[in-house]
């Protein structure tokens, strides 16, 4: 396996008088204004599609929507991040994913509401790549994944509280209010990272240019790693973020349960993440990214195989936790080896990661919903569990780790 491009020597640091310990928690903010709003829907299925005549399967399509023109818009915002800088970037971004969402609660068809949400996954896809960016811009290489660790547990936050609180806030207030409260979020993330943060004034920015985004993107896949870290982390997002949607039309037909119930259950990724952030450190040091990403598939194919036998709606919660752990024992060792893959052009580089991840996303209810179809639910679930487990045992072989323990 070649090496990759290596970063320059200068460490990098805070600049323009911003602090790491200022960073993190104000870039957290705005990873949890655009992940809040990214998993609303999953527990609204069955709700919206009550409210709009649609069958489950065409709201879960409200998902795709989202999650592929997330993906779609990467090769367009990262060049833009590198040129007008990332933080002028996410604050753009933060800011129509506000108008989008906001504009959605409003929608009076579903195909209003369809286009809505797509637009919205464009926005929020210029947040969260760009903010690790920016880390990778100014945290070491040996603190990076810590660093990252950290802007999880508050990106997480929003990612569990958006699945949960949609849930609970559409049984009692309706939907449209969740979508309110998400623009509100996100307008409020906007106005943070403005007043809070300063770009970094000797940043070296490539004028926005078509051959300036030609050579940043040389730059990604002149490294040999590029193009397989990106298929791994396409086919992660289709296994683990395949079933979601379905989840909440699965406990209703099991158990007979809600929004709310479902809300909590697909929350509990979230609060696997949560424990995974607190835990990065004790996780890097002691176990090491390789068995890291070992530990974290065999966890996400376990939770998921599990949650196939039918059981009470309650103990999925903990199924889903373990998944959520699993997900980012595995996506946070990808992740930071994303910020590695070149230096130079960082925010093409986590946009193109995040553009692939995110394509998973957006096929991965197609491929679901095909499965349930034709094997029926518990079958489906099992081969989902099965191919997340080899996907995590292959991991360490395909892609092993720049100098990580065996």
């Amino acid at each position: 396996m070649s090496e990759p491009v290596s970063e320059p020597a200068s460490q990098p640091g805070p600049a323009g008088g911003d602090n790491l310990h200022l960073l993190i928690p104000v870039l957290g903010l705005c990873g949890f204004a655009s992940t809040f709003t990214m998993r609303l829907v999953d527990p609204l299925v069955p709700t919206l599609a009550a409210e709009f005549g649609q069958s489950v399967h065409q709201i879960a399509f409200l998902v795709t929507a989202f999650s592929g023109c997330y993906a779609l818009g990467q090769p367009f915002l990262g060049p833009i991040a590198d040129s007008i800088g990332k933080l002028r970037s996410i604050t753009f971004c933060l800011a129509g994913l506000s108008v989008m969402s906001a504009l959605a609660a409003f929608a009076p068809e579903f195909w209003m509401l369809l286009v809505l949400r797509a637009a919205a996954g464009v926005m929020a896809g210029g947040v969260i790549p760009a903010a690790m960016a920016a880390i990778g811009d100014r945290a070491p290489m040996a603190e990076r994944q810590i660093m990252l660790g950290r802007f999880l547990v508050i990106m997480i936050i929003g990612q569990m509280t958006g699945a949960t609180f949609s849930g609970i806030v559409s049984d009692h207030i309706g939907w449209r209010a969740v979508l309110v409260i998400a623009a509100a979020i996100a307008a409020g993330g906007a106005l943070t990272v403005r007043l809070a943060l300063k770009p970094r004034p000797a940043a070296n920015r490539p004028p926005l240019s078509l051959s300036g985004a030609i050579e940043s993107y040389r730059a990604v896949f002149s490294n040999p790693r590029s193009i397989l870290l990106y298929l791994i982390v396409l086919v992660e997002g289709a296994l683990v973020f395949g079933l979601p949607p379905f989840v909440a039309a699965i406990l209703h037909e099991r158990s007979g349960v809600g929004a709310s119930e479902a809300g909590l259950v697909i929350g509990a990724l979230g609060l696997g993440g949560l424990f995974y952030g607190m835990l990065t450190r004790i996780l890097v040091q002691r176990v090491g990214p390789r068995q890291m990403m070992r530990y974290g598939g065999v966890a996400m194919g376990l939770g998921y195989m599990a949650f196939s036998v039918p059981g009470p709606w309650w103990t999925a919660f903990g199924l889903f936790l373990l998944t959520g752990f699993g997900f980012f024992l595995l996506h946070g060792t990808f992740q930071a080896q994303a910020t590695e893959l070149a230096p130079t052009a960082r925010g093409s580089a986590m946009a193109l990661f995040a553009g692939f991840f995110f394509m998973g996303h957006a096929t991965g209810p197609l491929a679901a919903g095909g499965l349930l179809h034709v094997l029926g639910t518990q079958a489906a679930i099992v081969v989902i569990g099965l191919c997340i487990g080899v996907l995590g045992l292959l991991s360490p072989w395909l892609l092993p780790p720049l100098g990580s323990r065996t």
